[in-house]
């Protein structure tokens, strides 16, 4: 419980708040909190994979990162101080790319692995990779 009260008040003090307008959808994900174990490969992993820049905060005697992947507030807080030990995510993102190659490229080139083999349908070609942390990550380039 301890450490959902932590992360609570990480998210609600790092996170910048959206637009105060009225929304016409009642859910909107404003912001990601990733519990990171290899913090520098992780910040090097997503600064150059998906161009973020990383603001350092400090907070209960840790370091923490934030930055905003488009309109999303990322958050990266070290597992310890989560209290987190998972060996994989637990949640996985779809992001739609124009290259489906060259983000590939950077991403394995960025500390990545491929998960997989690359996937054609009629509509889309996608793949997955792994971030150094070992979260999975679907990457869709439309046809």
């Amino acid at each position: 419980m301890k450490t959902l009260i932590i992360l609570c008040a990480i998210s609600l003090l790092l996170i910048e708040p959206m637009n105060k307008k009225k929304m016409t959808d009642p859910y909107k994900i404003e912001g990601l909190t990733i519990a990171v174990v290899e913090m520098q490969e992780m910040l090097n992993f997503y600064s150059t994979v998906f161009s973020i820049q990383f603001e350092k905060k400090e907070m209960f005697g840790s370091d923490l990162y934030a930055g905003s992947w488009g309109s999303l507030q990322l958050l990266f807080c070290p597992a310890s101080l989560a209290g987190i030990d998972v060996d994989r995510n637990r949640q996985q993102f779809d992001i739609v790319v124009e290259s489906l190659e060259t983000v590939i490229e950077v991403a394995l080139k960025s500390g990545g692995r491929m998960l997989g083999d690359t996937q054609v349908t009629d509509e889309f070609k996608s793949g997955s990779v792994f971030d150094p942390d070992g979260n999975s990550i679907v990457f869709k380039e439309y046809l």
